[in-house]
């Protein structure tokens, strides 16, 4: 698998996104929690995994971590990207920022389009509590290759199942280590993950 490389047609607005100070500010104080326990980070050959978004409460827009930095401690209002448009079926969306959009937006555009409530997205690895959750949580088919159309399908019908919207995660089973979370915010939706992570321990 092409891990961390953009797999969907991006059209790409170069110019600022329009992320707020406070915005900016809550995202990175979850994303170093996440940080801190690896659950975003970069594997020895240099590749970066994990990602965090929130929607943007005045749009249907969401923001989200641009590609290719999970091997960044911190970030700046310009490692960010803002999706304002999507189709699964074209495999395409159009961002804007400073920055392309995370290879696996699509998928976080998958679950915020299943439930309005859902007002953040959280994707981290960790490989010891992929083979703990794997087919026993909610888990996507393996043939379903991130940065795909057919993983934003797969992972759009499992979130609009009731055992998925109350446990609030999700198993991606053709991306190895790959685990999705999410809740009404980004406190909910990192809490969720570090939930499970703490239960390793």
């Amino acid at each position: 698998m092409n891990e961390g490389s953009i797999k969907f047609n991006c059209g790409w607005i170069q110019e600022p996104c329009g992320l707020s100070d406070d915005t900016f500010h809550e995202l990175e104080k979850y994303r170093a929690l996440l940080i801190k326990r690896k659950l975003i980070g970069v594997y020895p050959d240099g590749i970066g995994y994990g990602n965090i978004s929130c929607r943007d409460t005045a749009s249907a827009a969401f923001f989200i971590t641009g590609s290719g930095t999970g091997h960044l401690g911190k970030l700046t209002p310009e490692q960010y990207s803002m999706v304002l448009q999507y189709n699964f079926f074209e495999n395409s969306l159009i961002c804007r920022g400073m920055i392309r959009a995370s290879a696996e937006s699509l998928t976080h555009a998958a679950i915020y389009e299943s439930d309005p409530g859902i007002g953040a997205v959280v994707h981290v690895h960790n490989p010891e509590l992929w083979e703990k959750l794997l087919n026993r949580a909610p888990t996507t088919p393996e043939a379903a290759e991130y940065g795909t159309p057919e993983i934003a399908f797969a992972v759009k019908k499992l979130v609009e199942k009731p055992e998925t919207k109350g446990g609030r995660l999700i198993v991606m089973g053709g991306h190895k280590e790959g685990i999705l979370t999410f809740g009404k915010n980004l406190e909910e939706a990192t809490q969720r993950i570090l939930q499970q992570y703490n239960d390793l321990l």
